[in-house]
C-alpha cells in the first residue's frame, strides 16, 4: 500500500490571507471612521437620540367683552392616557383593563369596522368611526412605548373620580388635567371670537420653528382667535430630558425655559347689546319669512329672508359695540375638537353660517350709497344745496358707450313712479329721490344739471374717499373690499366699454356697485361726527398681560381725512337728520332722542334669486338697508342693518336699527356702563 499526501495549493492559502487582510483593513477603516473622521457627526447623533427637548405649553390669553364678560377662556379638562410599556403583560388582565376603560370613557376597545351598519361618515350628522383603544396603544407602542397616548381628551368629573379610585388596579393608565378652550357665549359671539383647531401638516414647519408642538397645541382658525393668535398664544417653554432607547424619560438636564403666558384681549363688544341686536334681527327675519310664506302671488315666488347683519359702533372712536351675522354657528362645538359632522353640516349649509356677512358679504348698497353721490356733487359744484330739480317719476336718458356714439334712449325710473316734484339737496336725501340722484350722477339737462353730472370717474373718487372699494382694517380675517367699478374694470371683467347708463345706475348704488355692511357704516362717520374723518373700526379695546396689567388701549381710529368741506359735510348731515323728520325714516323714533340716518332698498339678481325664478323684469327682489345714529347733536351710537331679500329698508331694516339704539340707551343707565 502506498501513502500519499494531498497539500493545500499555495494560491488558495494566499487567497485566504487576502480575505483576512481585507477584513482587518475594513475593520480598521470602520474604527477610524467611527472614532476619528466621523466622531463629531456620530456623537451628535447619539446625543440627539439620548436627549430630547420637550415643549411646555403656555397658557393662552383669554377674551373679554368691554365689561369683563368672558367670551373665550381656558377650562381644566381631565384626559385619560395610557403608557403602553407599563400595561400588564397578561392578556386576560389587559383585556379586562381595556373593557373597563371603554366602559368609563365611551371609547371603543377597537375601531368599529366600516360595514353597512356604521359606514355613515359622509352623511350630515354622522361621524366616521374613531380609533379604538387598542389601535391607539398599538401605534404609540410602535413609536415610543414609554410616552403616554391620550385616549379620552375630556372625561367628566364624575367618571374621573371613579377612574381615579381604580387607578391602582389599572397599570399604565394615567389621569391628567390640561387646559381646553371654552366659549361661554357660544353662537352669540361666534363670528367675532372665532374658534381654534389643530396645526395642520402644511403649517407644521412654521409653528415648530415658533416653539409649538403640532401634536398638542392648537391655533386660531377664525375671528379674534385667528387675528390675535400671536398675541394670545404666548411662548411655549421647554425642558431638556435624557431618554432611553424606548423613549422613557430618565432625568431632566439643565434648567430649561419656563413658558410665557399669552396676553389677554378685551374687546369693544358689549355682549348685552350684542344679544339685543341679535334678538331684534332674528325676530324681524322671522316676521318677514312668515309674511313671505303667506304671499300667494303666482307671479312672484316667495323668497325667504336667509341672512342678516346688524353692526353697532361708537362713531367717535370706531369701536364696534355689536356685530351680528345671521345665521351663525356654535363655536362651543369646537371647544374640545372640531367634529367632522358638525363642521361639514355648517360648511354645506345653503345659508353659510360660517360666513361672516358683516365683513365678507358683498351686496349692492342701493340708496345708502347715495351719501357718496350727494357729497361729491355738492363738493364739485354739480348742484347747489338750494337748487331745485323736478322729479316727474322717470326720465329718458341716452345710453352711449363712447363719445361719438349716437346711443339709444333708455328710461330710468324713480321708486316713486308718481315722482317727488320739486326736490332740493336736503329733501333729495330725505326722500331718497332716485331721479334727483340720477341727475347728480349722470346729468339731467331738463332738471338743470349739465355736462353729464358727476360722472363715473369723479363718483369713483368720492366713493373710495369714503372707504368704498377698500378694506376697513377690522381685526378679523376674511374681510372683503366690495367693488366700486371703473371704466377699466368693466373693460377687463365684462368686455365692454363703460356706458352712460352704467353711471346712472351706479349713482343709486346699483349695477356693479357692491359693498359690505361694515363699509357702509364706516362711510357715514365723516357726516355722523361732522369732522370729515372716516373712522377705522376696531374690535380691540385693551391688551393685558398675564397678571392683568394693561399693555395697550384703543384710541380714536382715524382711517383718513376726506377732502370734503365743512359746508358739504353739514349739508349732508342735515339731509340725514331730515330723513327721520319727514323722509323715508319718519316712522322710526326713540323717545327723547333725535335720530338721523338713511334707508336703502337695493334690487338684486344673484344666483339664488335666479334659481328661485325671482328675477322678473320690473319686479326684482331687493335687500333692505338702514343706517341710523343718535343722538343727532352728539352721536354716541351708529348702526347699520342689512336684511337679505328684506325688500323695504325703512320698514324691515329700520325697526331693527331702532330697537338696537333703544337698547343701547336703556343699557347706558345700567351698571356696568355700556360705554
Amino acid at each position: 500500500m502506498q501513502n500519499s499526501t494531498t497539500g493545500i495549493a499555495p494560491e488558495r492559502i494566499w487567497s485566504f490571507y487576502v480575505v483576512i487582510a481585507l477584513a482587518l483593513l475594513g475593520a480598521a477603516y470602520q474604527l477610524v471612521r467611527l472614532q476619528i473622521t466621523g466622531f463629531d457627526a456620530f456623537a451628535e447623533r447619539a446625543l440627539d437620540n439620548r436627549q430630547q427637548r420637550l415643549t411646555l405649553p403656555a397658557p393662552r390669553g383669554v377674551v373679554y367683552d368691554r365689561n369683563g364678560v368672558l367670551l373665550a377662556q381656558n377650562v381644566p379638562a381631565i384626559s385619560v392616557s395610557i403608557t403602553p410599556a407599563l400595561l400588564p403583560e397578561d392578556a386576560g388582565r389587559l383585556a379586562e383593563l381595556y373593557a373597563r376603560l371603554s366602559e368609563l370613557t365611551g371609547v371603543p376597545i377597537s375601531t368599529p369596522p366600516l360595514d353597512a351598519g356604521n359606514a355613515t361618515g359622509n352623511r350630515i350628522g354622522d361621524d366616521s368611526p374613531s380609533p379604538g383603544i387598542q389601535e391607539l396603544v398599538f401605534l404609540q407602542e410602535t413609536n415610543a412605548p414609554y410616552r403616554p397616548v391620550v385616549i379620552a381628551p375630556d372625561l367628566s368629573r364624575e367618571k374621573a373620580l371613579v377612574l381615579g379610585a381604580e387607578l391602582r388596579s389599572l397599570p399604565g393608565v394615567q389621569l391628567e388635567v390640561r387646559a381646553l378652550r371654552d366659549y361661554p357665549t357660544g353662537a352669540l359671539t361666534a363670528h367675532v371670537v372665532g374658534y381654534m383647531g389643530p396645526i395642520t401638516e402644511d403649517q407644521s414647519d412654521y409653528y415648530v420653528n415658533l416653539g409649538f408642538d403640532p401634536a398638542r397645541d392648537r391655533i386660531g382658525y377664525a375671528g379674534i382667535e385667528n387675528r390675535m393668535q400671536d398675541v394670545m398664544a404666548g411662548r411655549n417653554g421647554y425642558k431638556e430630558v435624557e431618554v432611553d432607547v424606548a423613549g422613557r424619560e430618565l432625568r431632566t438636564l439643565g434648567e430649561g425655559q419656563a413658558p410665557v403666558p399669552g396676553q389677554s384681549v378685551v374687546l369693544t363688544i358689549d355682549v348685552r347689546l350684542q344679544a339685543a341686536a341679535e334678538a331684534a334681527l332674528a325676530n324681524r327675519m322671522k316676521i318677514e319669512n312668515q309674511i313671505a310664506q303667506a304671499d300667494t302671488n303666482p307671479l312672484r315666488p316667495p323668497q325667504p329672508v336667509t341672512n342678516g347683519v346688524a353692526i353697532a359702533i361708537n362713531p367717535q372712536t370706531g369701536e364696534v359695540l355689536a356685530m351680528v351675522s345671521l345665521p351663525t354657528y356654535d363655536n362651543a362645538m369646537f371647544s374640545r375638537f372640531i367634529p367632522a359632522a358638525y363642521y361639514q353640516e355648517m360648511a354645506d349649509h345653503p345659508y353659510k353660517p360660517l360666513f361672516n356677512n358683516a365683513i365678507s358679504g358683498e351686496y349692492p348698497p342701493g340708496s345708502v350709497f347715495k351719501v357718496a353721490v350727494a357729497a361729491g356733487a355738492l363738493q364739485e359744484g354739480v348742484v347747489t344745496a338750494d337748487q331745485v330739480i323736478f322729479d316727474p317719476g322717470e326720465i329718458i336718458i341716452t345710453n352711449r358707450y363712447f363719445p361719438n356714439d349716437p346711443g339709444k334712449t333708455r328710461r330710468v325710473v324713480c321708486y316713486n313712479r308718481a315722482g317727488h316734484g320739486d326736490v332740493n339737496f336736503i329733501r333729495g336725501i330725505a326722500v331718497s329721490c332716485d331721479v334727483y340722484f340720477y341727475a347728480l350722477g349722470g346729468g339731467y339737462e331738463a332738471g338743470g344739471v349739465q355736462d353729464g353730472g358727476l360722472g363715473i370717474d369723479r363718483l369713483h373718487n368720492y366713493a373710495t374717499m369714503l372707504g368704498f372699494d377698500q378694506l376697513t382694517g377690522i381685526e378679523l380675517p376674511g374681510e372683503r373690499k366690495g367693488l366700486m367699478p371703473t371704466r377699466d374694470w368693466k373693460r377687463l371683467n365684462i368686455g365692454e366699454n363703460w356706458s352712460t347708463g352704467d353711471t346712472y345706475i351706479a349713482s343709486i348704488g346699483q349695477g356693479y356697485v357692491l359693498s359690505t355692511p361694515l363699509q357702509v357704516l364706516m362711510a357715514y362717520t365723516p357726516f355722523i361726527n361732522r369732522d370729515g374723518y372716516v373712522r377705522k373700526p376696531t374690535l380691540i379695546r385693551e391688551v393685558r398681560d398675564g397678571e392683568g396689567n394693561v399693555l395697550r388701549t384703543a384710541s380714536v381710529q382715524n382711517q383718513s381725512q376726506t377732502a370734503l368741506t365743512p359746508y358739504v359735510i353739514e349739508q349732508v348731515s342735515l339731509g340725514l337728520r331730515q330723513v327721520m323728520i319727514d323722509g323715508t325714516g319718519k316712522k322710526l323714533a326713540v323717545e327723547g332722542i333725535n335720530l338721523a340716518g338713511k334707508s336703502g332698498t337695493a334690487e338684486y339678481c344673484d344666483n339664488v334669486a335666479q334659481a328661485a325664478d325671482r328675477c322678473q323684469y320690473g319686479s326684482w327682489p331687493a335687500h333692505a338697508w338702514m343706517v341710523a345714529y343718535a343722538p343727532y347733536e352728539k352721536p354716541e351710537i351708529a348702526v347699520v342693518v342689512f336684511v337679505y331679500s328684506g325688500e323695504e329698508g325703512s320698514t324691515v331694516a329700520g325697526p331693527v336699527a331702532q330697537e338696537i339704539i333703544d337698547a343701547y340707551f336703556a343699557l347706558k343707565g345700567m351698571s356696568p356702563a355700556a360705554g
